[in-house]
């Protein structure tokens, strides 16, 4: 276990170093540093494109993710497009000032930053506000709008208003820890 951290920690450390120089073009809260854990990483400097094997967690953006493995499109601090894979993958969303507003999971999330859109693939669910819960195989769906754009059989349910916080410590699935 020791190992596999300090393996993760070295493959991060090269890939925070040219970050660096990157980080002053972008306006990062200090409280806030982007961190992401893996068990390996990789790196194209030609493509801009990084993968990340093996408890994938990404924390200190406005979209925290986990996955059993990712794939960065361009810069880690401000990347085009994020695809994560895993048993789930999970990523939650802040809106409106709200942290953790849209949790959502599926076997596949591509996370298309520029247009706000998220493709669910495989046992997909979405819950927003902690009462609006859509579930199905696959579906497109747009966070500026929130409505699904694509998708296969889905299932939609609205929880009746009530204490949301209890609602999402009740099922911990929709905003882990």
């Amino acid at each position: 276990m020791g190992w596999q951290w300090a393996r993760s920690m070295v493959c991060v450390g090269m890939l925070v170093v040219p970050m660096v120089s990157v980080a002053a073009k972008f306006a990062l809260p200090a409280e806030r540093p982007i961190v992401v854990r893996a068990d390996s990483a990789s790196n194209d400097p030609d493509t801009n494109v990084t993968v990340f094997r093996g408890h994938f967690e990404l924390q200190g953006t406005d979209w925290p993710m986990q996955a059993d493995q990712a794939t960065v499109y361009g810069p880690l601090e401000d990347p085009q497009r994020v695809l994560v894979t895993g048993t789930p993958a999970r990523i939650w969303v802040k809106r409106k000032g709200v942290d953790r507003d849209v949790a959502a999971q599926a076997d596949e999330i591509e996370y298309t930053r520029g247009l706000d859109v998220l493709r669910l693939r495989g046992n997909a669910r979405v819950v927003e506000s902690g009462r609006h819960v859509l579930e199905g195989d696959h579906f497109e769906y747009d966070l500026n709008t929130n409505q699904v754009k694509q998708g296969g059989p889905v299932r939609i349910s609205i929880q009746p208003k009530g204490d949301t916080a209890a609602e999402l410590e009740a099922n911990p699935e929709a905003n882990p820890r």
